[in-house]
Order: structure tokens, then sequence, then C-alpha cells
């Protein structure tokens, strides 16, 4: 067997938390024939299976994990140019802010505005990734996919994958079934620069950016509003920005006047739960000895030395506690809790 299993895997060196216990069973993918291994030796022993990526978006059980965790590390790109249309796969263990990078090199468009957000290609359709306007569904083409029940590959389409709000099909019990190979992107060799959201709008101020420009402005907001995950223990945003329906933002809106959204529908709009985390409750610095909000920007949680997972989910739970009690809204983690 080339697929190598190890027991009692420290996982906290391979999540961005940096806490978390062990995997019961774990070994490192780098080809699909590894992964089909890696499933029959989960399935002939009743494992269960977890499958982790860069794991910047998982925070691990300090009693570890049970079965088999399985580091995604499929490695390639491919692009394929159809006139002006680019179909750029890649594998799913590639780092994603390095094939960001790349197709900035050649001049692909269409991730720029995703640039610096951790983790790996796998996770991209698992979580819907978007910033600054963008949300990677709308520019995957295909979905390559290993059915653990069925026991073969095949490629899903963007509207088979369901892709919602840091939402898919692969969050849901009907999904967890498929596990993420290879990511195909359908990008432009035509310049279409997405710069409506504020942070980029008020940079640019109506000039026309280049895509060089638009990645170096969104790594630089980013920088201010988020910690370096390779030196601080963080997930990014820990939390998803509520959507509410209209009637109930103008209710808070009555209270905060201030209070920013940002249109999803005719019935619903997006409330940045930063926004409330900081002017309202004013938490941005604040937290415990081990646990705290980023003093960057409230949304963010970080590991200020010292906590293992249960201070996380703890101090977490204290704050959807203290929105609710505010506004009424239940907000979910963006995080996912594994073990």
């Amino acid at each position: 067997m080339s697929f190598t299993i190890r027991e009692n895997e420290p996982l906290c060196t391979l999540t961005t938390w940096k806490t978390g216990g062990e995997a019961q069973f774990f070994g490192s993918v780098t080809t699909e024939a590894e992964l089909v291994e890696a499933v029959l030796y989960a399935h002939t022993r009743l494992l269960k299976l977890t499958v982790i990526g860069g794991g910047s978006n998982v925070l691990v059980s300090d009693t570890g994990v049970k079965g088999l965790v399985i580091q995604m590390a499929i490695k390639g790109i491919e692009a394929h140019e159809v006139g002006s249309e680019v179909f750029l796969t890649v594998g799913a263990g590639e780092v994603f802010d390095e094939v960001i990078a790349e197709t900035v090199d050649r001049g692909y468009w269409g991730l720029e505005n995703l640039s610096h957000i951790p983790g790996t290609v796998g996770a991209t359709p698992v979580q819907n990734v978007g910033a600054y306007g963008v949300e990677v569904g709308s520019l995957i083409s295909l979905v390559r996919v290993y059915d653990t029940v069925l026991e073969t590959f095949s490629s899903m389409s963007a509207s088979d994958c369901q892709f919602g709000y840091r939402d898919s099909i692969f969050k849901h019990r009907e999904g967890e079934r498929y596990v993420v190979t290879a990511v195909t992107y359908c990008l432009s060799k035509q310049a279409n620069p997405q710069i409506v959201y504020r942070d980029l709008a008020e940079r640019f101020n109506h000039l026309i950016p280049t895509q060089a420009d638009i990645r170096a402005a969104v790594i630089d907001v980013r920088s201010k509003k988020f910690p370096d995950w390779h030196t601080v223990g963080t997930a990014g945003s820990f939390f998803k920005n509520p959507i509410v329906i209209r009637t109930e933002y103008e209710a808070l809106q009555a209270t905060y006047p201030e209070l920013p959204m940002y249109e999803v529908d005719a019935a619903h709009v997006k409330i940045p739960l930063g926004w409330i985390l900081d002017h309202v409750l004013k938490l941005k610095g604040q937290g415990t000895a081990t646990v705290g909000c980023f003093e960057g920007q409230a949304l963010v949680l970080v590991n200020r030395g010292g906590a293992n997972t249960s201070d996380v989910v703890s101090f977490a739970n204290s704050i959807v506690n203290k929105v609710f009690e505010q506004t009424g809204i239940m907000v979910e983690w963006e995080v996912r809790l594994l073990g």
C-alpha cells in the first residue's frame, strides 16, 4: 500500500488555530489512487473519515478526532483556453493564494479579489469562499469529487454544488460522501475589475486598476484587518455575516441608525457582523487571557497564547449569546469543529 498511515498524529500543528488533540489515524494523499486506498482503509476498518486541507477553517476538539483523518495534498495546475475564457483545473491540495498569484501573473481575471485567503483549493467550493464582492462559486465550472459511497470519481457542475452564502452541498449530510480532488475555475483573459466593494471603491476612486493593483490592494486591506495566520492562532473570520429579512434590519436600524447592510435580494439583506461586534458590543480587542477578538477586526478571533479548543468554543459561544441578547440575531460559526 502506497498510502502511509500514522497513529495518534497531533493535529494542532496542521491547523491555523494551533489547538486540538490527535487524529486516531492520519495520512496525507498526493494522488487520486492514494485517496482510493485511504477510503478503502477506512471502510474495511469501519473508521469515520475526515478530510482536511490547509487547516485554516477548522477547530479540532481537545480530545482529538476518532477514525481516519486525511490531509488532501493532490497538486497540479492545468489551463485550457477557449477564446477569451480560461478553464483552470487545480488540484485540491494546492495553496489557494499561490494559485491566485499565478493567475494574476498569467493575466487570468476572476480570482484576484480573493487574494490572501488562507487554505487550499479543495476548501474553496466547500466553503464557497468569498471576499470583496466576489464568491468563488460564481467562478467554478466543475468540481471533481470522489464518491466514498459508490467509490467512483465524477464531476459536479456549479448547480450540482448548490452554492449559497458560505455554503454548499458539501457542508450538508447529502454531500458528506464526496471528497473534492480538483476544482475547475472559469476565468477570463479580458479585464474585468470588480471594485464595487467599499474598501476597493474608495481606494481606487474611479480609477481603473490592473489585476495586480487589485491583488495588492486586497492584500493590504486584509493585512490590516486580519492577523498573520502563520504566527497567530486564528481562522480569520470566525462567524458568518447574518442574512436577515429587510423588516428585521429596519427594526435594528431604528435603534442603530448607522448599521450598514448589503443587498441580497428584494426581501433580505446581509449585515456585517463585525460592525455589531465593534460598535454595539464593543468587543474589538476584548477577550480573555487566552482568546480574544482581534484589535483590527472584531469578527476575527485569535489565540492569544496557551488557548485550548475548549477556550475558543466557550468564548465564541459567549459572543453568539451576546449578539442574540442585544439584537435578536442568531449568528452561525463559519469555522467547522472537528471531533
